[in-house]
């Protein structure tokens, strides 16, 4: 289930692309063009590069899921992820227009404003190709999360973009947090759950 050294970080990336082609904040913000999966994909190597140093990765089984998370003791938002923030905009610029970069910079703004203050673990990006939905995976891939939660005694957050999996998270404890409004016709939602003594 871990990542180990054979799986490259494009290949990480690509998995996340196809779980995320069809969700609601990515159709916001990358247009339907002959193009877009690679562009997704561009947008996710960042992020993947950026948890290999510093959080964690997990690969499902036959590449059917990716989930990435920070422990507690990492400073998520620090001067390594503006620097990022700043690649991946120029990204955008690049492969889908200076408009839809800067709405994405709007979203994740958004986002960032609703982050907790109080010491936690966070899902970053839990994804599934739409191939592997319904049979259990996403839970393989959230477990070894809650697992670190619970042994280490924090909370975890995570930003749900998709309505749709509310329920699952709302299944494996977290709970609504704070609704993050992006579009009139659009909102996330931050999801928090406590720690369980085992």
């Amino acid at each position: 289930m871990l990542k180990n050294s054979f799986t490259s970080l494009s290949t990480i990336a690509q998995v996340l692309a196809e779980s995320f082609a069809d969700d609601p904040s990515f159709e916001q913000v990358f247009p339907q063009t002959p193009d877009r999966s690679s562009a997704i994909r561009a947008f996710f190597e960042p992020f993947v590069a950026d948890a290999s140093k510093r959080g964690k990765i997990i690969m499902a089984p036959n590449s059917q899921g990716v989930c990435i998370w920070y422990p507690a003791e990492v400073e998520i938002f620090d001067e390594r992820f503006e620097q990022m923030v700043v690649e991946i905009i120029e990204i955008i610029v690049k492969v889908a227009g200076t408009e839809t970069a800067q709405f994405w910079q709007y979203l994740i703004e958004q986002v960032g404003r609703h982050e907790p203050q109080q010491h936690h673990c966070e899902v970053f990006f839990l994804g599934l190709k739409p191939s592997a939905r319904g049979k259990g995976i996403g839970q393989g891939l959230l477990k070894p999360v809650l697992d670190y939660a619970d042994e280490n005694q924090v909370p975890c957050y995570l930003v749900s973009s998709n309505a749709r999996n509310i329920s699952f998270y709302e299944r494996h404890g977290f709970a609504k947090y704070c609704p993050i409004k992006i579009t009139d016709t659009y909102s996330m939602t931050g999801m928090w759950r406590d720690f369980v003594n085992r």
